[in-house]
């Protein structure tokens, strides 16, 4: 019964840490569909490896990355992305949003984290396809 009740309580904290973006690093595509495309990238390091980022674009929750992890999103209208901590170990992490305009293009955004002295918060910051790709 022992062991029963600690498979119980380890399944969700270890599911918990697991992100729903990709290890596998995205092809960058020019599309002629007129769709704007949207690359995310979380950066790696010590701080906050346990909570997942939390990615909405318009309100919408489109993933939850863990470190290292990537993620495309498509969008047809002007766009804002919020970013925040997710789950228990996000609770009480500040967050941080960005907005752009739909107008066919590329853009590429790293997740990183601003450590403070007694707090972290998730930054997203925009950057160029070179950036993007040097920062994977």
């Amino acid at each position: 019964m022992k062991k029963f009740l600690i498979i119980i309580f380890l399944i969700p904290l270890l599911s918990s840490c697991a992100g729903t973006g990709s290890k596998i690093k995205p092809t960058i595509t020019t599309s002629n569909s007129g769709n704007t495309t949207l690359y995310f990238t979380r950066q790696g390091g010590f701080i906050a490896v346990g909570v997942l980022a939390k990615v909405e674009v318009n309100g919408r929750e489109i993933a939850r990355l863990g470190t290292k992890e990537h993620l495309t999103h498509n969008v047809s209208t002007n766009f804002r992305i919020n970013v925040s901590g997710a789950g228990l170990g996000g609770i009480g992490m500040g967050g941080d949003s960005i907005s752009g305009v739909a107008n066919g293009k590329n853009y590429f955004y790293i997740i990183g984290v601003k450590q403070g002295f007694f707090s972290a918060k998730f930054t997203i910051n925009e950057t160029t396809e070179a950036g993007y790709k040097q920062s994977q």
